[in-house]
């Protein structure tokens, strides 16, 4: 399943992630740091640890599309790819493989 950015990354690396079904958005920082949170009141009625976990891995999942988004950035500015290796910025293989190991385990509800 594809990830929903509901707006791109900006000057300041902020990226949004959802759910699967919309219920949970996640606004993190380029290290996944969250900053700000959205949950249906569906969400709130879940048990608690399934819905951490998903918070959590959607946290990460930001991260990563943040990550991607700087690395092609730096790409499109001429870095090249030795260096941005160097740097540990995630690819675009990262960020698939990720989204598929999330929807193997069941989260991104």
């Amino acid at each position: 399943m594809k990830t929903t950015h509901d707006m791109p990354s900006g000057a300041d690396g902020l990226t949004t992630v959802r759910s699967r079904g919309g219920g949970i958005s996640v606004t993190c920082t380029s290290s996944g740091l969250p900053v700000a949170m959205r949950l249906e009141p569906a969400q709130c009625r879940r048990e608690p640890a399934a819905l951490a976990a998903d918070v959590l891995a959607l946290c990460r999942l930001a991260g990563l599309t943040a990550g991607v988004r700087r690395r092609a950035a730096l790409a499109d500015d001429g870095v090249p790819e030795e260096t941005l290796s160097l740097l540990g910025l995630p690819s675009r293989a990262d960020l698939v493989a990720s989204e598929e190991a999330l929807d193997a385990a069941g989260a991104r509800r």
